[in-house]
């Protein structure tokens, strides 16, 4: 798979070294922009160990959360504390290899990294579409940042799956959206109801639907909301 339809993200970065070695690793995969999110570093310190990379480094764009989710269809979240529990739906993972499949079919993507020292909080994790996890086999499961980011460029590049249309953000949001206001309108608690969106969000990735048959369910969904008699529950906006 060539990777220039895929961007990195840096949140919080506080390790010159880490950074640097992060620009160094695009250049090397030709991933085409590296982005930070409240970065806490010194750019000059980190441009040593940039090498080549450097003009990355250069580059690099600073941008909060809402500025990266309007520039990509797919956000990947990384952790190294999985969900013990699927009640947990923020750390719930896939594979390396299946965020390969999933990155083939979006029109862009972007990696998103947390701090050197504590990660994504499960805040950030909740604005991605998926999050994924390198397994070591053993129990010491954290791994160098820049050392995860080699990785999973590694297993993106070497993907050969065949791409195929995903269903846009939109259509995601509004199957999740409408998803909660059934479940709200059939009497269930709202923090349940609202794990019960994350994971619907989620589920229409994971589910191989296209965007034309998300489409229908939308449109079933909807039917379903707006025959319900009393109440409504204007919720699309959360999304």
């Amino acid at each position: 798979m060539r990777l220039e339809k895929v961007t990195v993200t840096l949140v919080g970065s506080e390790f010159p070294i880490n950074v640097g070695y992060t620009a160094r690793l695009i250049k090397n995969f030709g991933v085409r922009r590296l982005y930070l999110v409240e970065p806490n570093f010194d750019r000059r310190v980190a441009s040593v160990y940039a090498a080549h990379g450097s003009d990355v480094l250069e580059d690099a764009e600073e941008i909060d959360f809402d500025g990266l989710r309007k520039g990509h269809d797919l956000l990947i979240g990384t952790t190294a504390v999985t969900a013990i529990r699927r009640a947990n739906v923020e750390r719930l993972t896939v594979t390396p290899e299946e965020v390969a499949g999933y990155v083939s079919s979006a029109k862009s993507a972007s990696l998103v990294f947390g701090r050197d020292t504590t990660g994504l909080r499960n805040d950030e994790l909740a604005r991605c579409d998926m999050v994924t996890s390198i397994g070591t086999g053993t129990g010491y499961k954290t791994l160098n940042v820049s050392h995860s980011i080699g990785i999973l460029l590694y297993v993106l590049s070497k993907s050969g799956l065949q791409s195929r249309r995903l269903p846009n953000l939109g259509e995601r949001d509004m199957f999740a959206a409408y998803a909660y206001e059934l479940a709200l309108a059939a009497g269930m608690q709202a923090h349940r109801a609202e794990r019960l969106r994350k994971l619907a969000k989620r589920m229409t990735l994971r589910s191989q639907l296209d965007g034309k048959e998300l489409g229908l369910l939308v449109s079933l969904l909807r039917k379903a909301a707006d025959a319900i008699p009393g109440e409504t529950y204007q919720t699309r906006s959360k999304t």
